[in-house]
């Protein structure tokens, strides 16, 4: 008689053999999830790596930009080249209220006044 720590019981053998194959097959699956998480925790740290060298690397080109822009000098521009930049510059509040069509229209006037200059 067994002891009150062990227990048989009869199972069929292809019940046993389908089990057997379920547990195989799950362990099976199990040890692939793992590994693909592993992969995972390698591409994650990986990522952040890359993300590190790119912040670093663009922090380097803003210096490098910075010091350009310092060294470059700024050029004067004469007062009258500003009165007339001044003059032709529109508001910006009257370009918001063209329309692309009335932008192309507009063009096609200017075009067909060149036109009727060339032709006279």
């Amino acid at each position: 008689m067994a002891s009150e720590e062990e227990l048989y019981i009869s199972i069929n053998p292809d019940s046993y053999r389908a089990n057997k194959l379920n547990i195989l097959i799950n362990q099976a699956d199990l040890l692939s999830t793992l590994k693909r998480l592993q992969n995972l925790k390698v591409l994650a740290r990986q990522k952040k790596d890359l993300k590190q060298k790119i912040l670093r690397n663009l922090i380097t080109v803003i210096n490098n930009i910075n010091t350009i822009q310092k060294d470059t000098p700024t050029p004067k521009i004469p007062k009258n080249i500003k009165q007339r930049e001044g003059k032709l510059k529109e508001p910006e509040e009257f370009k918001e209220h063209f329309t692309k069509r009335d932008e192309i229209e507009e063009e096609l006037k200017i075009i067909q006044e060149k036109l009727r200059e060339l032709n006279s």
